[in-house]
């Protein structure tokens, strides 16, 4: 047989192609994924039992509870019951459930770990808990073998999911060390029973000896129509530290009884009231802008107990959980599953000294007149201790806006030293001077003639510091008075006022505001902070809470610090200021005398005494030496005293006591 060349060729490409296609078809069945350049095979279908659990948890997760109903084998009479119930016990909102990782012990049982998270309105985050979804197959299908413990692991035949509410505790008002300031405290009322009492004017002295302040409510109480036998009509409630001091003068006359209760009070009646606040039953106007309000409702009606009412109040604890099914009265939950607050309640720090503002009380006893008084800490502008008078008038210390009159002359005097004017170099003090046309005269129209500037600024020479001042000219005030802060708010939660300085604009104006008049005016909180800087060199933002530390500060120009300090120091020794002196303490200062609309005359003090710098404004009270040199001179000796007594009970307590820093101050 012959065989021709071209069939040869032909038989041999057909026997190349069969062999490629058979190695294609070998390659494609053998494919390994894991070489490179290979395709991945397709993955596998899901598990059958898997795609019943998604769908079951899909379902509850929407309330889908009839196609729930459709997966589970052999459910019970109350499964839809159940599930609605879990929804309207908790109020859920929304749900997500999320399956795990599928076990399987032995063939056709499948189990899945399931976290449950819940949506409620009574809380931040989700309710959530871990619980196991069981499947079985049968004849092919899988479904759901369902339990009480397939919703919850710890839910029983005769619980139900339920929650329950618990109110709070209004929160405390704290001093800087943690001393309650306002706050739950055993309260002390005292009052008579009418057929007790033998001589009505006796009780009303009682009172009026016992507890200053009360005895009008005495004499009114006493005298009203109608008195029952036997009822207790009070007329004072104190803490029981005045109790105890009140009680012996008050058990000497008849018909005077006491009940005692808890409730929310001040650490001292009237103890930084205008601060700190009252807690009372809400009027009818306030009600009225409360959603809810009910008569009887009590909130904070100024101050702190005002400005964080929501913080010190927070909102109930709610606790969702398992409860016995129909349960009656308050019996607590079995199984609590979360526990939350919506609105956290927590304590309002502040910055308040005891010791400071003790002191500041006392030094009020017994004054009369509109008064504010306020002290900082000199080294960061914490503000130790304020004080306002009347106690049923406004927060004057920190919301008053008053000309500042001469206390103002300690910045004027500031930028006099930066510009090379020592306290020897000698000025001229006359009786009077006119400046633009601005009339200045001295008070009492007294001159001195020519005197070291150190005097001029003891005796408060109007005339010195205008000339000086205009001198000087408005862009060097206004420098001043922007190291010390003027223009610049406190850091406070309160209605309050720092300082303002105006341009001035010509040159009887700037002569004026030179000694703190014209359109310059400040709060006792600023001019205490003035007094601080003076003396440390530095100007602080005063701040009121523990959290609002000083964010700004200033120095005052380089250099002059220490001859502030020494002039005013001579203001207290040599000066308008020796009211304000007391023996061998070391206290600085300046006097105020401000003119205000109206011929009044505003009575000032600031000064500076172991660390802290302080103010007092006596509205319309007079020549600031004479009224508020005094209460300065109480309130430093009050502080000496306060001091002293701390050391000595520490000591007591087997700490060592402070070094003696009288003579000293920051």
């Amino acid at each position: 047989m012959t065989v021709r060349f071209r069939d040869l060729v032909s038989l041999l490409l057909g026997l190349v192609i069969a062999a490629g296609v058979a190695y294609g078809v070998w390659t494609w069945v053998n494919d390994d994924p894991s070489e490179p350049g290979t395709t991945p095979s397709a993955e596998p279908p899901p598990d059958p039992a898997e795609i019943t659990a998604r769908e079951y948890l899909d379902a509850w997760a929407a309330g889908d509870h009839l196609d729930m109903l459709d997966l589970v084998r052999d459910p019970p009479d109350d499964f839809i019951a159940r599930h609605t119930q879990l929804r309207s016990g908790l109020q859920v909102s929304a749900a997500t459930m999320t399956p795990g990782t599928m076990t399987s012990d032995v063939d056709g049982r499948a189990a899945f770990p399931v976290t449950v998270e819940l949506e409620v309105p009574y809380a931040e985050e989700p309710l959530t808990w871990e619980t196991e979804l069981n499947l079985v197959r049968d004849r092919g299908n899988w479904g759901v073998v369902w339990s009480l413990t397939t919703i919850h692991p710890e839910l029983r035949e005769s619980w139900e999911f339920g929650t329950e509410a618990e109110s709070v505790d209004r929160k405390s008002i704290l001093a800087a060390d943690g001393t309650v300031l306002s706050g739950e405290s055993t309260l002390v009322t005292f009052g008579f029973e009418p057929t007790a009492v033998q001589d009505v004017e006796e009780v009303v002295e009682a009172f009026a000896d016992a507890i200053p302040g009360s005895e009008s409510a005495a004499e009114r109480e006493l005298n009203r129509d109608n008195l029952v036998d036997g009822w207790f009509y009070p007329i004072v409630t104190v803490s029981t530290e005045q109790a105890d001091d009140a009680a012996p003068r008050l058990r000497e006359v008849s018909g005077v009884l006491r009940q005692t209760d808890s409730g929310r009070a001040l650490f001292d009646d009237g103890f930084a009231q205008h601060v700190v606040g009252i807690y009372a039953e809400a009027t009818a106007e306030q009600l009225e802008e409360i959603e809810d309000g009910e008569p009887g409702l009590e909130i904070g009606q100024f101050g702190l107990e005002r400005a964080f009412e929501d913080r010190l109040t927070g909102s109930d604890i709610v606790r969702a959980g398992l409860r016995e099914r129909d349960q009656a009265g308050d019996e607590p939950l079995r199984v609590v599953i979360a526990e939350t607050q919506a609105d956290p309640s927590s304590d309002v720090i502040t910055t308040l000294d005891i010791q400071v503002q003790r002191a500041i009380e006392n030094a009020l006893v017994g004054t009369s007149g509109d008064i504010g008084i306020v002290a900082i800490d000199a080294s960061n502008g914490a503000i130790l201790g304020t004080a306002s008078r009347p106690l049923s008038g406004y927060n004057r210390a920190i919301a008053g806006r008053f000309p500042p009159g001469s206390t103002f002359k300690t910045v004027t005097a500031e930028a006099i030293l930066a510009s090379g004017i020592g306290p020897d170099d000698p000025t001229d003090c006359p009786a009077e001077t006119t400046i633009g046309g601005l009339r200045v005269p001295n008070a009492g129209d007294q001159g001195r003639g020519t005197i070291p500037f150190r005097a001029a600024f003891a005796f408060s020479c109007n005339t010195t510091f205008a000339r000086l001042g205009a001198d000087l000219g408005a862009d060097e005030l206004v420098a001043a008075a922007e190291r010390f802060g003027f223009g610049v708010e406190p850091e406070l939660p309160l209605t309050a006022f720092g300082g303002s300085f105006p341009t001035p604009e010509d040159t009887a104006e700037v002569a004026a505001a030179a000694f703190g008049q014209a359109r310059v005016e400040a709060s006792a909180l600023h001019m205490a902070s003035v007094a601080a800087a003076a003396t440390t060199g530095t100007w602080y933002r005063p701040y009121l809470l523990d959290e609002d530390a000083a964010t700004e500060q200033r120095d005052l120009s380089e250099g002059v610090t220490d001859d502030l300090r020494e002039l005013m120091r001579a203001v207290v020794t040599d000066g308008t200021g020796t009211e304000a002196g007391v023996e061998d303490r070391e206290v600085f200062g300046k006097t105020g005398t401000a003119q205000a609309t109206g011929d009044i005359e505003h009575a000032w003090f600031i000064g500076a005494y172991d660390g802290v710098g302080f103010a007092i404004v006596v509205e319309d009270g007079g020549a600031g030496g004479q009224v508020a040199g005094p209460i300065a001179a109480r309130f430093v000796r009050e502080l000496a005293d306060q001091r002293r007594i701390a050391a000595e009970r520490a000591d007591g307590d087997g700490e060592q006591p402070a070094d003696d820093e009288d003579d000293t101050d920051g």
